[in-house]
């Protein structure tokens, strides 16, 4: 979807029966940092609603994600990687998308991971939407923004209206409960606390490259489990906001990443991490906007990994990073027919440390702790050079300690062909240096990464143009065609040594390449119909060869319709959600996965006060596979069959 509803709106009208013209129209934060109609933005942006989470039943960050035109989710059984256009490296960890929660940076400072999965620490059942904009935004975010921003905008209290408790039940023993409690105090204080425990035992898995007497025949038993509890709290009175996230998550690892000894039950990682955030926003005067971000947090991460040396040995990688960083931003309208904002972002690595050692007897194979600081400066300026065009020009200065400052520049035009109508061009760049684990981490036993001389930053730069049409209030559709080149492209491949890894800069450039269109339609007043297709190539420029896991062609289907009358019976009234989504055929690394397509249904119905949903995933049972990273031994990973959930909401 390509619509929002303006932040921290009070109304409570269901964005199902808006007209698709005042949807468009409706504003977006992410694309320029500030509030803008979606259709004048610089960017073809994609928005998932809250009522789209609840008609079609999504279960976690990743798959309102895959909902997304131009977006697939690979996922390894421990996490789930996001592509984009074409574009998803094995052993690449969320790297390249920027992910931020109510405009905060969500990515950690040790592996520049941007948790999508389960092991995104907030329920998304207290998500108000999620924004995803497309290409290179280096000048307005720095690092990470390298070909896609993810915002995620949490809800506020008075959107709970009070107390609410939440509970599932499904497939592979699993299980959630949630307590909410949203309120708003005599002061006008609106506050959000939240709890969730969720867990799922998973399913003995079969691994045709283990397939020996002595390695169980395969099957990994009991090792594909999930347990996570979070905690989400949320303060705002007038113009100050306070949030506190916290979330841990342990997981089996059934697939002996790392030449692991198969089918052994300590092997597991362990996620957590805490993030705080401070925000004031004010108006100064009549033409100044002012916004100032405090904010901190820690990750870490313990993964309990069992190798034969010989003998059978237990190991422990631990990584840990803390920071605390400051945003400052200022918007003017000032200048007639001019928009200026300008900020500057710093960011203090406390502390960035990587630990392995053995565990019986203890042993240290890495043991290194590091500092840093990461700032940038931007000025973006948004001139009407006449009521139909728009320029939007940005530039944004970026240091890391361990890197070089570069300039990165943005230039989006904006023609306004009609109230409903416009056309996009647009250019940009975006930077991403290694980070943490990709420059530090060295480990000499198998299944480590061992050293590289010296890894450059990748760079990109992107060029798109986008026709954006709303040709009558019951039809939307979008047209963009998208050309990008990367250079120094950063990926974990095998090294000289055998059962090695070593990360290392390609010698070649990358070009990516496509085509991606959507198109919506209302079906009466109750009823919607959404189609999203990509055709996109991304591949070495010197040889020629497509990337792994860059799939050809996506194709997305959505339909959703209120079910029964005021006369049926109440469990017969309710809404209706089927989502289809097919992916082309991609390259694993040592041979290649055919297409497949899956089908998704969901109902939801009240009854008694309580809302009830029920979802079938995977509707036709389909068997299907994603592309295997380097460290995990055979080239792809099947996913689970037909699975079911069964969701009571209750408000009180």
């Amino acid at each position: 979807m390509a619509v929002c509803l303006v932040p921290g709106a009070r109304a409570e009208a269901d964005v199902a029966q808006l007209p698709l013209e005042q949807l468009m129209q409706m504003e977006v934060r992410t694309a320029s940092r500030y509030l803008q109609s979606a259709l004048e933005a610089p960017a073809a942006v994609s928005v998932v609603t809250a009522e789209d989470i609840r008609t079609f039943g999504y279960r976690n960050l990743a798959e309102i994600l895959a909902s997304m035109r131009g977006l697939y989710v690979s996922y390894d059984r421990s996490y789930h990687y996001l592509g984009m256009r074409g574009f998803s490296t094995p052993g690449d960890y969320n790297t390249r998308v920027l992910l931020l929660v109510d405009g905060v940076r969500f990515n950690d400072n040790l592996y520049d991971q941007a948790p999508v999965g389960t092991d995104f620490p907030i329920d998304i059942d207290l998500i108000e939407r999620v924004e995803f904009v497309p290409g290179p935004s280096a000048a307005v975010y720095g690092a990470n923004a390298f070909f896609g921003v993810v915002n995620i905008i949490t809800r506020e209290g008075r959107q709970m209206k009070g107390a609410q408790l939440g509970t599932e039940l499904g497939s592979h023993g699993h299980a959630r409960l949630r307590f909410s409690l949203g309120t708003v105090d005599g002061y006008g204080g609106d506050w959000l606390v939240s709890a969730t425990r969720s867990t799922q035992r998973g399913e003995d898995l079969y691994f045709p490259a283990y397939d020996t007497p002595g390695q169980n025949q395969g099957i990994a038993q009991g090792l594909d489990f999930d347990r996570s509890t979070s905690f989400f709290a949320k303060f705002r009175r007038g113009g100050v906001t306070l949030s506190l996230t916290h979330g841990e998550r342990q997981k089996g690892l059934p697939t002996a990443a790392f030449s692991q000894v198969f089918n052994d039950p300590r092997s597991r990682v362990i996620d957590s991490s805490t993030r705080l955030a401070a925000e004031y926003a004010g108006q100064w005067n009549p033409t100044l906007h002012f916004t100032a971000r405090l904010h901190g947090g820690q990750y870490r991460y313990a993964g309990d990994y069992v190798y034969d040396y010989p003998p059978i040995t237990a190991n422990r990688d631990i990584g840990r990073g803390r920071w605390v960083g400051s945003e400052l931003q200022w918007m003017s309208t000032a200048f007639q027919r001019h928009k200026i904002s300008w900020g500057m972002d710093y960011r203090r690595d406390l502390d960035i440390t990587q630990r392995n050692l053995d565990l019986a007897p203890e042993a240290y194979l890495l043991d290194r702790s590091g500092s840093g600081d990461v700032m940038g400066i931007y000025l973006q300026d948004e001139v009407a050079l006449r009521p139909d065009l728009v320029l939007h020009a940005g530039l944004r200065w970026g240091k890391h300690s361990d890197s070089r400052g570069g300039l990165h520049p943005r230039l989006g035009l904006v023609y306004l062909v009609g109230p409903a109508t416009a056309v996009k061009l647009l250019y940009g760049t975006a930077y991403r240096p290694p980070n943490a684990y990709e420059r530090d981490y060295r480990v000499e036993t198998p299944g480590g990464v061992v050293g590289t001389d010296s890894l450059r930053s990748e760079r990109i730069r992107t060029t798109e143009l986008v026709l954006e049409h709303a040709p009558a209030g019951a039809t939307r559709a979008l047209v963009t065609v998208f050309q990008s080149r990367v250079s120094h492209l950063l990926a974990i491949g095998d090294a000289p040594q055998p059962d090695r890894l070593m990360f290392s800069n390609a010698g070649n450039s990358v070009g990516v390449y496509g085509v991606e269109t959507e198109v919506e339609q209302r079906l009466g007043p109750d009823a919607r119909l959404r189609l999203a297709y990509s055709w996109q190539r991304a591949r070495d420029t010197l040889t020629r060869q497509t990337l792994a896991n860059s799939p050809r062609h996506l194709l997305k289907a959505q339909w959703s319709t209120a079910i029964g009358n005021a006369d049926a019976a109440p469990w017969a009234r309710g809404r209706l959600g089927l989502e289809a989504i097919a992916i082309g055929a991609r390259s694993t690394l040592a041979s290649r996965l055919p297409a497949h397509a899956v089908a998704n249904l969901n109902y939801t119905t009240r009854l008694a006060g309580t809302e009830v949903s029920f979802g079938i995933y995977n509707l036709l049972d389909r068997r299907y596979a994603d592309p295997a990273s380097f460290e995990i031994r055979g080239d792809s990973i099947v996913h689970d069959g037909r699975t079911l959930r069964l969701k009571l909401t209750h408000a009180f």
